[in-house]
């Protein structure tokens, strides 16, 4: 059953990213994806039941797809340039770029007094909690064109920024607004006695709060290839559940108390070594339970109901972290293997896999292009493929150590120490393996460092957070403040060791690589062919191992050689008041226009491709404020100059030319022999400049002729019959472009 039920779930899968992120090229896409189920189906034998399997998965992904595709249409159509009254339950809280405002995603109750039901993210929005019902007016937007997968997924319909009328109407209703509040008196005792980095490293393992963590040591993190650790995922709820339910097998333990009462001195280890042996005569002289059916009813329904408790732990960590996609997937597994428990019915790992997703995908068909939801899949499957390699190499030695004479104990504890380190480094070699594809086909950035920090320090992870739920838990009971105390203390020291190691891996050179997605799926395909005919050939590991890493490196270096001097054109932002990221080489020039979710969505641009802060930011807003611009270096404000002043100035193969007039700012962006031209307000010439591209905005760009567009929607500027838009753009200088 395992096999068809992946080959299910391949097929749904791949459906909804086709759909998801080839929204106007779908059909071909598709089309290739149903002809290779189709040829698979025909090609007979034991292939014909993976080519049905196959066929109907992505027949089930093509249903999930045009379900929610039109429950987000039918809500952009409604709301989308409309300004209306909500009343909603404030879900998450980050903090604002003002003091006054914070960053909030709020579960739509009321729209103008009618029933809704839908999230949005507002950016501005005036000082509150999570877990709040809040009330106000709001205009809403619909995501630009390219945003849409990563936002969606997050069940985000609307971009929402605030207008006026805020009210603040008490706590709110339902699991979700309870475990808002909760989460936030959890972080609270939590980081009562913790201060700086720290607290924010802890909060956000323990219980998903990000509130604390400073960009520089996110930053950190992600340079060292641990950026998955301060986000709550299937990692922590096993830690979570393995720490609240230890297996409890009263056999095993005595034996193990027998062979330590051996090696205690005197009459302590005698008395010890007596009594423990008594009582293991007894367990094996007492009668058995009686069995009906060839089962004792006791037993199992004793199993059966100690299953339950880690469903009510990974529901209760879901509601905490706000039901992020990468912790649902863990917690549909520990729902699936607490079924497999009731059933007598051991669930198999890849089977939860895949019906974990299959479930999720369900209710929301974009659930697959969240990037959590991705890397999670991946480095289970992964780590699933480490610990088989793990299980061959464990059955050869066993074999060899059955023919051979003993060894001495010294070089028996050294291979036991050896053993150890092969398995941690097998298994995080294939996790990061097959994280890798993912990380560079979304464009992030990827540290080449993954492998030797995951050897080095994850093992920190599981006392760090066994420590950390119980500062929290005894933080909330004052009478309990010296084992608050006393956790706190160690979890902070061991938070303290990985930090250290972050920040000093963030300083190696090459912490961070980025790569044209369309080389980085390709280099991933020939990694992930590698890697499938290892395992098939059953290649020894000392052997692909090498071949793995020399292929990795050739492919890395060419991508690092093919992208030198290419700039990168791309729209950020919402359609109104779309921004522009021009970056070569790892310098990055940003055309601001302004509002809270463009700033919001620049950040999240330089997060996702390394980068602390741009170099040069131009901001073409008439009114700039620097309250509200992203961090930068160095920052122009044309708004502020004189009327008809013009400015000239250049970043590595960029060059910008901007001139103030009376009612806007225009600036015309020169890479090689390209033009690109930008405006901003009313933005007048007596004549006409010519460019290239346009980097199209809601103003009017009169003062432009232009051969090719880059926009996010439609503005009233626009032609009826204008075909769509890309939004992003690749110029190599004395060569091609590339557009998508």
């Amino acid at each position: 059953m395992r096999r068809p039920v992946c080959a299910l779930f391949a097929g749904a899968l791949g459906a909804q990213l086709i759909a998801a992120f080839e929204p106007q090229a779908g059909f071909w896409p598709l089309a290739a994806l149903f002809g290779f189920a189709g040829l698979v189906l025909a090609a007979g034998g034991r292939a014909r039941g993976y080519g049905l399997w196959l066929l109907l998965g992505a027949a089930l992904g093509l249903g999930f797809s045009v379900r929610t595709g039109a429950q987000f249409s039918a809500l952009t159509e409604r709301y989308d340039g409309r300004t209306v009254r909500l009343t909603a339950t404030v879900e998450d809280v980050q903090e604002g770029y003002t003091r006054a405002t914070v960053r909030a995603r709020l579960r739509v109750e009321t729209a103008d007094g009618e029933a809704a039901a839908f999230c949005c993210q507002c950016d501005g929005l005036p000082l509150c909690e999570a877990g709040e019902t809040i009330e106000g007016w709001f205009s809403l937007e619909a995501p630009a064109q390219a945003d849409r997968p990563g936002r969606y997924a997050d069940g985000v319909a609307l971009l929402a920024e605030y207008e006026r009328g805020f009210r603040r109407m008490g706590p709110g209703r339902g699991f979700r607004a309870w475990s808002a509040r909760l989460q936030v008196r959890l972080s609270a005792a939590l980081c009562q006695a913790l201060d700086g980095d720290e607290a924010g490293a802890l909060a956000a393992m323990i219980v998903g709060d990000r509130t604390h963590i400073t960009p520089e040591l996110n930053s950190a993190y992600r340079a060292a290839g641990l950026s998955h650790v301060l986000v709550v995922s299937g990692m922590h709820v096993t830690i979570l559940c393995g720490v609240a339910l230890p297996s409890w097998d009263r056999r095993r333990w005595l034996e193990r108390g027998q062979q330590l009462a051996a090696n205690l001195p005197g009459n302590l280890g005698a008395g010890l070594h007596r009594r423990l042996g008594v009582r293991l005569i007894q367990l094996q002289l007492s009668e058995p339970r009686p069995a009906r059916g060839g089962f004792h009813p006791a037993l199992v329904w004793r199993r059966r109901l100690t299953a339950l408790w880690p469903v009510v732990l990974a529901a209760l960590l879901t509601g905490i972290t706000g039901f992020t996609p990468s912790v649902l997937r863990a917690g549909a597994a520990v729902c699936i293997g607490a079924l497999g428990v009731w059933l007598m019915a051991p669930a198999d790992p890849l089977t939860s896999l895949a019906v974990g997703g299959l479930a999720m995908s369900a209710f929301n068909s974009y659930a697959v292009c969240d990037i959590g939801f991705e890397l999670s899949f991946a480095a289970v499957a992964g780590t699933l493929a480490g610990a088989e390699l793990v299980r061959r190499r464990s059955a050869r030695r066993a074999s060899r150590d059955e023919e051979g004479r003993p060894r001495p104990l010294a070089l028996r504890l050294a291979s036991r120490l050896w053993d150890a380190v092969w398995e941690a480094g097998c298994i995080t070699v294939c996790a990061s393996a097959a994280t890798f594809p993912v990380l560079v086909a979304r464009g992030l950035s990827t540290s080449p460092y993954a492998l030797l920090s995951g050897v080095a320090v994850l093992w920190l992870v599981q006392p760090m957070m066994m420590l950390g739920i119980a500062a929290a838990l005894t933080g909330m009971v004052p009478a309990l403040g010296p084992v608050y105390r006393a956790c706190a203390w160690g979890a902070a020291f061991l938070v303290r060791l990985l930090n250290g190691w972050a920040e000093m891996v963030a300083a190696w050179p090459g912490a961070e690589l980025a790569f044209d997605t369309s080389y980085a799926a390709l280099v991933s395909l020939g990694l992930m062919g590698l890697c499938w005919l290892a395992f098939r050939w059953r290649v020894r590991a000392r052997v692909w191992l090498p071949a793995l890493a020399l292929a990795a490196a050739v492919g890395v270096g060419a991508g690092v050689w093919l992208s030198r001097d290419v700039v990168q054109v791309e729209l950020v932002g919402g359609a109104r008041t779309p921004s522009v990221v021009l970056a070569q080489n790892g310098q990055t020039v940003v055309l601001y226009r302004g509002g809270s979710s463009g700033r919001s969505a620049v950040e999240r641009w330089l997060a996702r491709h390394g980068q602390e802060q741009a170099v040069l930011l131009v901001d073409l807003r008439m009114d700039p404020s620097r309250t509200n611009q992203p961090p930068a270096r160095r920052v122009v404000t044309p708004g502020r100059f004189e009327p008809y002043t013009d400015y000239q100035t250049a970043l590595g193969g960029i060059r910008l030319d901007m001139l103030r007039t009376s009612g806007g700012v225009g600036v015309r962006v020169t890479v090689d022999r390209w033009r690109l031209g930008a405006v901003s307000g009313e933005f007048e010439l007596a004549g006409t400049a010519v460019v290239d591209w346009l980097l199209a905005s809601p103003s009017s760009p009169a003062a432009f002729r232009w051969e090719d567009m880059l926009a996010l929607g439609r503005y009233d500027w626009m032609r009826a019959d204008a075909p769509p838009a890309p939004a992003r753009l690749w110029l190599r200088p004395g060569g091609g472009t590339k557009t998508r």
